[in-house]
């Protein structure tokens, strides 16, 4: 890969004259058994890091839990190494192995030194394909994450971010599932042999490899999860019953030990292929998505009513969804969920100054260049756009847009997508506060 140019990150874009991202998108290849493979050989040590990708998030598993159990103890023993040897083995080596799950994927990622994946990359394939779940090991995972699950339970945080994504995706669906404690108790060994068995495979993955591996090691990638990993007879399922129709209006859960009110407002938004994605991110970077925002500004700076509010745009493979999140003191919830709304139709009703919009621009301009600072940041944001069929002239062609809009254009964004009317608004906390806004 070619280097990337980067502008002079001291200098700030005026009148819209900036310098384009340029990047090289990755080598691809189609390895014998037809799993994809993409290449970003950038950076400047000898370091590299893998990427195994597998449609095998949380809207596949059909038991609560089995996605990311399944995912969290692959590296707990294979058909020929035990936990502690795959430990030693990873400690040994300087090396990392790190497990995620989301909705959509589930992520197995080895961070190592290029000298050592020759002796790496076997182990690597041994953990994410042979893995057997020793019952033990199963055992304690589930005491451990169920005596967490409990914890968490009795705070106003946790309550609203389960609540809301219940609120915004529907109940029932596979994207708004929640968990509740019998959960732990209907998770079985066997679910997760089954959920391994079915979807980490070649047709239902994809790898990435990113910064500086040598010739041998890009053989060795190339015959261990090509040739050496065959297809499956049996297909992936596909998931149903995504989403369905969100909730609007207002929402408390009582929590009567709690301190505080844990604010959540949001709606559906448009995904990243909308043509109005790029006005969108502008008007929520605005309104709250970054430290200097005005939400920040109003109820953290001038007020005092929080630590931190942020507004943001998630997006996942098949919805998107823009959410406002506080914590704020009980006498303050009313007052605060005012001044949210009151934020939100300033946007909607005056333009915003010259000086404000560039200095917006010029913050989402330089989160970009961060963002794509070194070669495994580079395979993140790879990652970001392939699971929606596209490459990095995406990122290009967003910004551009981006530091061409006017306030006219971010004006008629938040009339279009920030109605109130269309919001949820959910408060998790003492009850002193529905008394409060009853009286108001």
């Amino acid at each position: 890969m070619q280097k990337n140019i980067f502008p002079n990150r001291q200098i700030a874009p005026q009148d819209n004259n900036f310098d384009e991202l340029l990047f090289q998108n990755p080598q691809h290849e189609k390895l014998e058994n037809n799993l994809d493979l993409y290449l970003i050989e950038a950076g400047e040590e000898n370091v590299v890091r893998i990427d195994l990708v597998v449609n095998a998030g949380s809207i596949y598993q059909s038991k609560k839990l089995c996605a990311s159990f399944t995912n969290t103890l692959l590296k707990e023993g294979t058909k020929k190494l035990s936990s502690d040897r795959v430990a030693h083995m990873l400690d040994f080596h300087g090396a990392y192995l790190n497990t995620s799950v989301s909705k959509d994927m589930a992520v197995i990622s080895l961070f190592s030194l290029t000298k050592h994946l020759e002796r790496l990359l076997p182990l690597f394939k041994e953990i994410t394909t042979e893995a057997v779940f020793p019952p033990h090991e199963f055992e304690v995972h589930r005491d451990r994450s169920r005596q967490e699950f409990l914890i968490n339970s009795e705070k106003a945080r946790y309550i609203a971010n389960r609540e809301f994504n219940k609120l915004i995706f529907g109940k029932g669906t596979a994207y708004g599932q929640y968990l509740e404690t019998n959960d732990y108790d209907l998770i079985q060994h066997d679910d997760l042999i089954n959920f391994h068995r079915t979807y980490y495979s070649p047709r239902n993955s994809y790898l990435i490899v990113s910064g500086k591996p040598d010739k041998n090691s890009k053989k060795l990638v190339a015959d261990l999860f090509g040739s050496s990993w065959p297809q499956p007879d049996y297909i992936s399922l596909t998931p149903n019953n995504i989403t369905s129709v969100s909730f609007k209006g207002e929402m408390m859960i009582e929590k009567d030990d709690s301190s505080q009110s844990a604010i959540r407002m949001g709606k559906r938004a448009v995904g990243k292929l909308h043509p109005d994605y790029p006005k969108l991110l502008l008007a929520n970077t605005v309104l709250g998505g970054y430290f200097g925002s005005r939400l920040m500004t109003n109820l953290r700076e001038d007020k005092g009513m929080t630590y931190g509010i942020h507004s943001y745009m998630s997006h996942f493979k098949h919805a998107s969804y823009f959410s406002i999140a506080a914590e704020v003191k009980i006498e303050q919830t009313s007052a605060a969920i005012a001044e949210i709304k009151k934020e939100i139709g300033v946007l909607q009703n005056d333009k915003i100054s010259d000086d404000e919009l560039e200095l917006v621009k010029n913050y989402i301009y330089g989160n970009f260049l961060k963002n794509f600072d070194g070669p495994f940041a580079l395979a993140e944001m790879f990652r970001s756009v392939r699971d929606i069929g596209k490459d990095f002239g995406f990122f290009n062609k967003n910004l551009s847009e981006i530091m061409t809009l006017t306030a006219d254009d971010l004006l008629t964004t938040a009339q279009k997508h920030l109605d109130m009317n269309d919001m949820c608004s959910l408060v998790v906390g003492n009850k002193l506060y529905d008394k409060t806004r009853k009286s108001e």
